[in-house]
């Protein structure tokens, strides 16, 4: 089962381009995707959304980050590193092969504004008529704000943590709250001047243990640069139990040994789960946050149960992701889940994207996907490719 999120698409309404976008999305994901499932070679012509991972370097140290965090599988010595740069024109030719389709592309990292070539490269998108979101913590907005504004850059997702001091402990560095803020306000500031809708602003905060206690006054925060809308994510987590239990099957099944499941074991012992609660309560209570989303959609009695029991999975199945998405990494490795780039299907610089999106590996790992219980692996009981869109 998935969710269509009608209070994200409503957030979007005012980009006519977007919405557009969107509702191709939505006929892909949860109408074309599902016709495809059934193919039984598993092939798909449902692709939408281009995640393109373009660097693996960043300027923060997120404590939970997966890749860079305390117990990040870039950041360990037990795991592989999902690490690496391609240049901007095989970027190019990707983006040439997948226009026709009008996918969605989007882009995070890594910082994205890390890339040496990331504008130039956003611009080429919007010339060739495709939407492009992009995911950062802010470094790169106030200096390239005019641009962003000028060429129609449709979305950008900022990371918004806590309040200041909150937010820069959540990111590792100081400062980290003051460079989003200034970039964020020089775009909304250029939006007015020039009578522009483009881009929407997405503040996007996870819940950790340092701001559980600040999800109201995150908010707050946020609401002041007037965004188009807030995410708030209850964090995407597991457990090494699970991680064993995943391997096993993984390995059965495509005779690889996964590791990115260790850079998310994580402990929620130390969460408050009664004043999370509260506070998401009060969120969704009060009209003046009506733009306020909550990933994944719960009601407030499963909080509890989503941290304590990590296996559950609220009544999602079947993940159509590898039917619409296609997930390309830092060295241009194309994979089946962004969040787990375990099993590598091709490479953008040794083939073309839409050949590697119905190669016998993509085809083979869709019908392993399809053939587990209720056609999940079991470390998808917390990934955003199943519950978050």
């Amino acid at each position: 089962m998935r969710r269509l999120p009608l209070q994200f698409v409503g957030s979007v309404c005012t980009n006519p381009n977007l919405v557009m976008s969107f509702g191709r999305g939505a006929y892909r994901e949860f109408v074309k995707s599902k016709l495809d499932y059934r193919n039984v070679d598993g092939s798909s012509s449902a692709l939408w959304l281009l995640s393109l991972r373009i660097t693996h370097r960043c300027n923060h140290r997120c404590a939970i980050c997966a890749q860079w965090g305390q117990s990040g599988y870039n950041a360990r010595d037990d795991t592989p590193k999902v690490t690496g740069e391609v240049p901007v024109e095989v970027y190019k030719k990707v983006i040439d092969e997948v226009a026709p389709k009008k996918v969605h592309v989007y882009i995070t990292g890594g910082e994205p504004f890390l890339y040496e070539s990331l504008v130039p490269f956003v611009n080429y998108i919007k010339d060739k008529g495709l939407t492009v979101q992009i995911v950062t913590n802010g470094v790169g907005l106030e200096r390239n704000a005019e641009t962003i504004v000028d060429n129609g850059w449709d979305m950008i997702c900022v990371s918004f943590d806590g309040p200041r001091e909150i937010h820069d402990k959540c990111r590792g560095v100081p400062g980290a709250m003051d460079t989003a803020i200034k970039g964020l306000s020089a775009i909304q500031k250029l939006k007015k001047e020039k009578k522009k809708r483009k881009p929407a602003i997405f503040t996007l905060t996870t819940i950790s243990s340092n701001n559980q206690y600040t999800l109201v006054d995150t908010v707050k925060e946020a609401e002041k640069l007037n965004p188009t809308g807030i995410v708030i994510y209850y964090s995407w987590f597991t457990r090494e139990w699970i991680g064993e239990k995943h391997t096993k099957i993984v390995n059965e099944k495509l005779g690889i040994t996964p590791f990115a499941w260790k850079g998310y074991v994580r402990d929620t012992s130390n969460l408050d789960i009664d004043a999370i609660v509260e506070q998401v309560k009060k969120i969704k209570s009060d009209k003046h946050f009506g733009n306020t989303l909550f990933v994944p959609d719960l009601k407030l009695e499963d909080i509890r149960a989503y941290y304590t029991e990590p296996e559950n999975f609220f009544g999602y199945k079947k993940c159509v992701s590898p039917w619409f998405q296609l997930d390309v990494m830092p060295n241009g490795d194309v994979v089946t889940c962004r969040d787990f780039p375990d099993f590598v299907t091709g490479n953008i610089m040794e083939s073309p994207i839409l050949d590697i999106y119905n190669s016998e590996k993509y085809r083979k790992f869709r019908r392993a996907l399809r053939s587990c219980d209720n056609g999940v692996f079991p470390i998808c009981s917390r990934c955003c490719g199943l519950m978050g869109y």
